[in-house]
């Protein structure tokens, strides 16, 4: 035996012993030395059965519903708008002069459900309970009602990873509105006047307004891309080895 054969028995030997030694490391499955892949099982146990694959397209779809399902975007509504709303007094009625009237509403907990399409859609009933201040210049009125406002929020994606919730606010025969007068004269004032019709315009305005302020276009229009960078240092402390010992299993 030449020199030459002697060195690649000795080639083939060093490297039948790496492959076995490297079998034997916590978080791989094997090692194939004909063709030089290394297989790593999924968490670092070889037991684990590997998630079948989707495509880019299946797991976009499903990383937007999983990120904005639901619950958090009920909350997300909650927390965007705040415990309370106020504003007045303004002009209302023909030629908004007919009263002034001042709103404070205090929002409670949203509820929703999604509804079902291509794209991921809820329906959100936002309630209110409101106090509407009426001042009709020569009498002043106080008025209590618990309204509930269907919004329809609707995500959209744009390039190249933003995300927009597009808010649908209701004509103002969709808002269920149930009033109360502090005074006889009050309810009187309530049917004669049709001051139910009233408000409930009043009000869709009021939430159209709100909805188109600077603060809900923030929360509604972001970019994924940024929010990930941002996010990305405690990532890679959850998935990254943070010294020697972490790299021993």
């Amino acid at each position: 035996m030449t020199e030459a054969d002697q060195q690649d028995d000795s080639v083939e030997v060093l490297l039948d012993a790496m492959g076995e030694g490297v079998d034997q490391l916590p978080g791989f499955a094997g090692l194939d030395v004909a063709e030089g892949v290394v297989i790593v099982a999924q968490g670092g146990r070889p037991e684990d059965e590997p998630a079948p694959e989707i495509s880019y397209e299946q797991f976009g779809a499903a990383y937007i519903r999983q990120v904005l399902h639901k619950d958090r975007i009920l909350k997300m509504v909650n927390d965007v708008l705040g415990p309370t709303i106020e504003l007045g007094p303004i002009g209302a009625g023909p030629g908004r002069k007919a009263a002034m009237v001042s709103v404070l509403g205090t929002f409670r907990e949203t509820k929703g459900e999604e509804i079902p399409g291509d794209l991921l859609s809820y329906r959100v009933f936002l309630p209110i309970s409101v106090v509407f201040d009426v001042d009709l210049r020569v009498d002043k009125h106080r008025f209590t009602a618990d309204v509930v406002v269907p919004l329809t929020l609707t995500v959209h994606t744009a390039a190249p990873l933003r995300v927009r919730i597009d808010i649908t606010v209701p004509g103002e025969d969709e808002v269920a509105l149930t009033l109360q007068a502090d005074t006889r004269r009050g309810a009187v004032l309530q049917k004669v006047a049709g001051l139910e019709s009233e408000l409930r315009r009043f009000l869709v305005k009021v939430v159209r307004t709100e909805l188109a302020k600077p603060y809900v276009r923030r929360a509604t229009d972001f970019d994924m891309a940024a929010l990930i960078d941002d996010a990305w240092p405690g990532i890679a402390a959850v998935i990254l080895p943070r010294g020697p010992e972490d790299r021993l299993g």
